[in-house]
């Protein structure tokens, strides 16, 4: 019976991917994308309706997703689950199924460390072939590791609002102030929020602070 093949390993494993889930429905939401139907990703859904969904079924391998404005530009979540570390043919793969399928970036999640050496999670080769796909600026693909996305980083009471401008605002601010891209503030692409909001090269954010003398206090940061 499944009561008797459920333990509680089992059930500290489905708890790890609730959480990863509601990271990741966060996550796609402050990045402007939404799901296709059926909706996996729901942010605040229980841990209960989440246990009674996954207990008896096998979690789905991947999740595609679309931008609002632009239904073209796909977002594709990809669970990596198997044993041998991701290869070079593997990545080269998942990069020309992605660009036949209009998908603009990939994000893959593994159940532990992609960056580990020891034992290798990803090909030296396929890391090298990612970065390199990533410094086009045309398309995107990231790694997280579980643990990663257990916590969503936004929801720190330390952290303050992120939201990521479009090219036309970014354009209006630059304007406003007489600015150019190197003039802004900056925030690091590897920092734990640009991560988060999946920040490219030259990416601006808008920075909305609480403050108890100026009620809100806004700055901009350019990703780098």
């Amino acid at each position: 019976m499944i009561e008797e093949e459920y333990r509680p390993e089992d059930k500290a494993s489905i708890k790890k991917k609730y959480k990863v889930f509601q990271t990741l429905a966060s996550m796609i939401r402050q990045r402007g994308y939404f799901e296709s139907t059926p909706v996996i990703l729901v942010e605040d859904e229980s841990f209960e309706l989440f246990e009674a969904k996954y207990r008896t079924q096998t979690l789905p391998q991947s999740i595609v997703c679309f931008k609002r404005e632009d239904e073209t530009d796909k977002l594709l979540i990809i669970f990596y689950t198997k044993q041998a570390a991701l290869s070079f043919e593997e990545a080269k793969k998942y990069v020309q199924d992605f660009t036949n399928r209009q998908v603009k970036s990939i994000i893959m999640v593994f159940p532990t460390d992609p960056f580990a050496t020891k034992p290798q999670i990803v090909d030296k080769k396929a890391r090298l072939f990612i970065d390199q796909v990533n410094s086009t600026q045309t398309y995107s693909f990231e790694l997280f590791g579980e643990d990663d996305l257990v916590y969503d980083v936004t929801k720190h009471e330390l952290v303050p609002q992120h939201i990521i401008l479009n090219d036309n605002e970014k354009e209006l601010l630059l304007k406003k102030y007489g600015l150019v891209d190197n003039q802004l503030p900056r925030i690091l692409q590897s920092d734990p929020i640009a991560r988060f909001l999946g920040l490219h090269h030259g990416d601006v954010v808008k920075i909305i602070r609480k403050s108890e003398t100026a009620g809100l206090y806004v700055t901009y940061r350019i990703a780098i």
